[in-house]
């Protein structure tokens, strides 16, 4: 509404009363009285109704033909009062050619039939709301997933059937429409879960793919395989508690780490096997050498003299060791980096056995085939000295290996 529109709507009435209380008859001077106060009604209404229909929409699911008549009505009020606002003077002017209605008598009229479609939406809202409330819940529940944006065309059929429930309603016929709601419950939730598998595992199976892309499945097939078993994983956990999202995310952290876990052996898989004869001494020593460093650090006698994997065997009492110690000393005892430490050692431990493991596969098919570079197709892990590693304490991503404490 335009102040000066309004500022002239008043003059005139103003003017008409001035004119009409300086004449004799009383009776003119109540009725400009009476069609002022007419005025400051429609006014008055108008103004409640520019407030209420701004949060209006949400009723248009309970009755869209009923919501369709009052957004109609309320238009043409609209119109109406411009037109008054403009020309102050056509408000008591026939509104039609065919009717003798004016314009402030049209305008009482639309917003008569706002309020009664305003009132027979919020009923239709208060019977829908109390049928219909898993279903309700369910959509919000949808939409604040974004699932049209995964499923566009899955969530429009969905929302047709959403829609229809209300119709239902509307007809009064409450008994079908809790029938339908639970067809509606029913492809609601597959919908959730495809959701949920789209957001959290959808992008670690891209990932996995671009690692097959890069031959990551070739040269580490075993660490590979795990990476698809904590995907199947993760999709049945979303199959049974899609809304468990501490769980799921979980999860999906445990598949990151065995796709970091899976690139990483295979990058080791192929330095392998561009090694040459020639540097496979230099190349072990160098793995004992690390392994000398870590028994340094835990101020454990130099262990040169045995074999690598009973060199990591000590090392890993030894990390033990220290670790049922430390759980007995009293707190401030304890260094406050202790467990990163001891965390660090393991990693450290169960990287340079992995790496013996491959070189040992390696010249076990070099003795067999001298000509040979390839390494053998389990990856390269020895059975055989898996019962030397540091199992990691669950799948999680974030736990890494298994810490000391």
């Amino acid at each position: 509404m335009k102040r000066t529109g309004l500022s002239a709507l008043m003059v005139f009435f103003a003017v008409l009363l001035g004119a009409c209380s300086s004449t004799p008859e009383m009776s003119e001077s109540d009725t400009a009285i009476s069609e002022q106060g007419e005025f400051q009604r429609v006014l008055s209404a108008y103004r409640h109704w520019q407030q209420s229909m701004q949060h209006t929409s949400a009723l248009a699911i309970y009755s869209p033909d009923t919501y369709q008549r009052m957004v109609a009505s309320w238009e043409n009020a609209e119109n109406i009062y411009q037109e008054i606002t403009a020309t102050p003077s056509t408000a008591y002017k026939s509104y039609s050619l065919f009717s003798s209605t004016t314009y402030l008598q049209q305008i009482q009229l639309e917003l008569g039939q706002v309020e009664a479609s305003f009132n027979q939406l919020k009923q239709l809202q208060k019977v829908a709301d109390n049928v219909l409330s898993p279903a309700i819940t369910q959509m919000q529940y949808l939409d604040s997933l974004d699932a049209r944006q995964y499923y566009r065309s899955e969530y429009t059929r969905l929302h047709r059937l959403y829609a229809s429930l209300f119709a239902l309603v509307e007809d009064d016929e409450l008994s079908d429409a809790r029938e339908e709601q639970d067809e509606f419950l029913s492809r609601s939730h597959s919908l959730e879960v495809k959701t949920i598998k789209k957001i959290y595992i959808a992008p670690l199976e891209a990932m996995m793919i671009e690692l097959r892309r890069q031959d990551v499945r070739d040269y580490a097939p075993n660490s590979y395989a795990q990476i698809e078993l904590s995907i199947e994983a993760g999709k049945a956990l979303i199959d049974r508690t899609p809304r468990d999202f501490d769980a799921i995310q979980q999860a999906a952290s445990a598949v990151q780490f065995e796709l970091a876990h899976a690139q990483h052996i295979s990058l080791e898989v192929q330095r392998l096997r561009d090694l040459s004869k020639d540097e496979y001494e230099s190349y072990i020593l160098d793995f004992e050498n690390k392994l000398l460093r870590i028994s340094k650090a835990l101020k454990e006698d130099d262990l040169r003299d045995q074999p690598i994997q009973e060199q990591a065997r000590l090392i890993i009492a030894g990390v033990n060791s220290k670790g049922a110690i430390a759980r007995h000393q009293p707190e401030d005892e304890v260094l406050k980096d202790k467990d990163k430490y001891i965390r660090d050692l393991n990693a450290l431990v169960m990287s340079q056995q992995r790496q013996i493991s491959l070189l040992q596969s390696k010249l076990s098919a070099d003795a067999e085939a001298p000509s040979s570079m390839s390494v053998p197709e389990s990856g390269g892990e020895a059975p055989d000295t898996s019962a030397t590693f540091i199992e990691p304490q669950n799948d999680s991503a974030e736990s890494g290996p298994a810490v000391v404490r």
